[in-house]
């Protein structure tokens, strides 16, 4: 049998990446520990808004298979006492990312209509004027339509840098130039069949060819909000897509940086920073966020800063010594979204199987649901004495560990 024991840590291989459950306003001291080696430091606080979010995350194998069940679960509370209260906690972030960042090091601050303008006069006291970069415009089409002023279709991302000797490689953002016609100019082939457009300005004729890049400017069109059934969603609220995120972090980063997110939320950014063979750090003071963004990442070199869950949730599991069999039958919890017909495999999103020494989980194997392997594996062949210890994540995104108690 097992017994459900408390976790501080639990570790994916050499562990170096780090996916921390915290606040910015009390700042970990395996964060502070970064100071002066991150290259990029991208914050999406909340936006003060004034709203509740709550996120929706599938539930079984149905709900992975087919999108319902999907229950709904608090996500982040983005209301605020006033504008002084948020300004500290910005504050906060803005004058951590200066620390954390070495001199070639940059920063984006991810907002929107609401308080964009108030963060741009605190990042030129924290960064100083001369550390402005960018007020990056991400305009999309998606939410409704404003009746009484020009609707809001966009984000401000502010980029500023530690200092002069910042990194910043356009060419690593190529964008397709395409065939389209510009302004007046006359179109052309050369003797190698390439099209272009081209125009003579005194005497001179410059070409654009169709096949050549262009590079992005500030106001970005052309990556669009996640659609609703977009397979990219983790049904996090105010998730960003993994395209945007790219775009930031290439320009800046080479592979090896350290990459942090200060309010990773779902791990859009952490996901990104992987995908480009960056080393991250990810932090939000939502455990269950921890979870959703564990749940997109590839776990070979991560620790997980994360206090476990305690209540009354027992480990259903089944072993046969002779035929070399362990299986889980699942976890008996309770949740108030939770389907009624749900079952205890139900109630599992994700398992992992390793060793606990003092209240640290280290793990050997790993198993999680997702849209692409929606039936979670539940039975492993090995002798069933050799599973020391089980951790659990459930379909709400609470992370229990057991320990084996031999009889």
């Amino acid at each position: 049998m097992y017994k459900q024991i408390p976790v501080s840590r639990e570790i994916f291989g050499d562990g170096e990446n780090q996916l921390i459950c915290g606040d910015v306003m009390k700042l970990p001291e395996s964060v502070r520990g970064m100071a002066g080696r991150v290259q990029c430091v991208y914050a999406d606080p909340p936006f003060m808004t004034g709203e509740r979010y709550v996120r929706s995350r599938p539930y079984g194998t149905k709900g992975w298979k087919t999108g319902s069940p999907a229950p709904r679960y608090p996500a982040y509370d983005d209301r605020y006492q006033n504008e002084k209260t948020y300004m500290r906690m910005l504050r906060k972030q803005v004058t951590t990312a200066w620390e954390l960042l070495g001199n070639t090091g940059v920063f984006y601050l991810h907002l929107d209509w609401r308080m964009a303008a108030q963060a741009r006069l605190l990042c030129d006291k924290v960064f100083g004027k001369t550390g402005f970069l960018n007020e990056i415009i991400w305009a999309y089409e998606s939410g409704g339509r404003a009746r009484r002023y020009f609707s809001r279709k966009h984000d401000t991302i502010l980029l500023y840098a530690r200092s002069g000797k910042y990194t910043f490689d356009l060419n690593r953002v190529p964008l397709p130039r395409g065939p389209e016609k510009r302004n007046h100019m006359a179109r052309g082939m050369d003797e190698q069949g390439r099209m272009y457009s081209r125009i003579v300005v005194r005497g001179r004729e410059y070409r654009y060819y169709d096949d050549e890049p262009v590079y992005p400017g500030d106001v970005w069109t052309d990556i669009s909000h996640l659609q609703q059934r977009d397979p990219e969603r983790t049904g996090y609220a105010t998730q960003k897509p993994l395209r945007l995120l790219e775009r930031l972090l290439l320009p800046v980063t080479a592979e090896g940086d350290w990459v942090a997110d200060l309010c990773c939320g779902s791990g859009t950014t952490l996901a990104a920073a992987q995908r480009l063979g960056c080393r991250f750090i990810g932090m939000d003071r939502n455990p269950e966020a921890i979870a959703v963004a564990l749940s997109r990442l590839r776990t070979d070199n991560l620790t997980v800063r994360c206090e476990t869950s305690r209540d009354q949730a027992a480990l259903q599991t089944a072993e046969s010594a002779a035929d070399g069999l362990f299986a889980l039958k699942g976890l008996e919890t309770e949740h108030p979204a939770f389907p009624a017909s749900g079952t205890p495999a139900d109630h599992l999103e994700a398992w992992e199987t390793g060793r606990v020494e003092k209240d640290v989980f280290y793990v050997d194997r790993r198993f999680c649901r997702s849209f692409r392997y929606p039936e979670l594996p539940l039975s492993l062949k090995t002798d069933p004495g050799e599973i020391r210890a089980v951790m659990t994540t459930d379909a709400a995104g609470r992370r229990r560990a057991f320990l084996r108690v031999d009889d």
